[in-house]
C-alpha cells in the first residue's frame, strides 16, 4: 500500500510540473548539442509505457539520453533504407500486421455501442449480484489461528490484521461461543442493541458508531459465510452467532435493498463489451479455422514465420 501511495503521488506530481511550463517552444534540456523543448518531451512520454514513464519521473536525465540515441539511431537505420533489406523488412512487416490487429481487436471492443437499454437489462437481469445490505453488529473475538487467503498483499495484510486481534482476545473459542449464545438470548428477550454493543463489542470502530458496521454488498470481499448469514435475515432481524476465525459476529440487519444502477453502470458497461468480444473472438476464430490438406508437407516445414508475423492469441476473459 505504501507503495501504491508513491506511485500514485508520482503520476499526479508530473502532470503538475509539466503543466506550470506554459510554452511548448521553452527549451528545458539539451542532448548531443540539440534543444529538448516542452513538446519534445510531451511527445516522447505520449509513446512511453507506464513503467517507462515512472522511469523518467525518477532520472529525468537518463532517460533523455537513452531516447535521444534511440530516435538517432533509428534515424541512421532509415537513411540506409534497413527496411528493405532481410530480415529486418520481414520482421518490420510482420510487427506492422500484429499493430493492425491487435488495433482492429481494441477498435471491436472500445466502440461496441452498450445501449442504456441493454445496461437496464443486464442490471435486472443479475439482480442479486447488487444485492446490499446496512447492517449493526456486536464482535466478539476469541484467539483463534488465521490463514492467509493468498498470498497477494491485500490478503497478507488481512491475515496479519486477524493475527494482532487475535493475540489481543481475552478468550478461548469457547469462551466466545458461550457470550456470543447470551447476547442473542437477551436480544431475542428485547435487549438494546445499542446498549448490548456498549457492553460487549470490541470492535473500536463500529462501537463507537452504536454498531453501525456500514454497508455489505454481495461482491464485497467478506466471507461467503458472513454474506450468507446477512443476506438471509429481513430488517430487523437478528442473526445466530456467526463464527469467523478469530471472532463472531452478532448481527442486526437494518436495511436491503440493490445497489442503484448508477452505481454499477460502467462495471454493467465493461461486462457486456466483454461478453461482446468473447463471442466477437470465438465467432472469428471459428471463421478461420484452418483445414490440411497435405500433412505430410507441414512435416517437412521448418524455418520459423518471422517474428511478430502472427497476431497474438486472444485475451483470456
Amino acid at each position: 500500500m505504501h507503495l501504491k501511495r508513491i506511485l500514485l503521488c508520482a503520476s499526479v506530481s508530473f502532470p503538475l510540473w509539466a503543466q506550470a511550463l506554459t510554452s511548448p517552444q521553452k527549451v528545458v534540456a539539451t542532448v548531443a548539442g540539440k534543444d529538448v523543448t516542452v513538446a519534445d518531451v510531451e511527445k516522447m512520454l505520449s509513446t512511453f509505457d507506464p513503467q517507462t514513464t515512472q522511469a523518467f519521473q525518477m532520472n529525468p536525465q537518463d532517460i533523455l539520453g537513452r531516447y535521444a540515441l534511440f530516435v538517432h539511431l533509428a534515424e541512421e537505420a532509415d537513411k540506409a533504407k534497413l527496411l528493405e533489406k532481410s530480415p529486418y523488412k520481414e520482421q518490420f512487416e510482420g510487427l506492422k500486421m500484429q499493430i493492425l490487429s491487435n488495433a482492429r481487436v481494441n477498435e471491436e471492443n472500445n466502440t461496441f455501442p452498450v445501449t442504456p437499454e441493454m445496461i437496464d437489462s443486464y442490471y435486472k437481469a443479475h439482480s442479486a449480484q447488487y444485492e446490499q445490505a446496512k447492517i449493526k453488529a456486536i464482535y466478539i473475538p476469541y484467539a483463534g489461528q488465521i490463514v492467509p487467503t493468498g498470498t497477494d498483499t491485500a490478503a497478507l495484510q488481512v491475515a496479519a490484521q486477524g493475527i494482532l486481534a487475535a493475540a489481543q482476545a481475552k478468550r478461548s473459542e469457547s469462551e466466545a461461543r458461550a457470550l456470543a449464545d447470551n447476547v442473542v438470548n437477551q436480544l431475542h428477550a428485547g435487549a438494546d442493541f445499542g446498549k448490548l454493543v456498549e457492553q460487549y463489542s470490541e470492535d473500536a470502530a463500529s462501537k463507537a458508531a452504536g454498531g453501525d458496521f456500514g454497508v455489505i454488498k454481495a461482491v464485497s470481499e467478506y466471507p461467503a459465510e458472513l454474506k450468507k448469514a446477512v443476506f438471509a435475515l429481513k430488517p430487523g432481524e437478528i442473526s445466530e452467532p456467526i463464527r469467523q476465525p478469530t471472532a463472531f459476529y452478532i448481527v442486526r440487519l437494518e436495511e436491503k435493498g440493490a445497489q442503484p444502477v448508477e452505481e454499477v453502470r460502467e462495471p454493467i458497461v465493461q461486462t457486456l463489451r466483454n461478453d461482446h468480444m468473447n463471442q466477437w473472438m470465438k465467432d472469428m476464430n471459428a471463421s478461420f479455422q484452418a483445414v490440411i490438406k497435405d500433412s505430410d508437407y507441414f512435416k517437412t516445414v521448418s524455418k520459423p514465420a518471422p517474428l511478430g508475423a502472427l497476431p497474438a492469441a486472444p485475451p483470456k476473459r
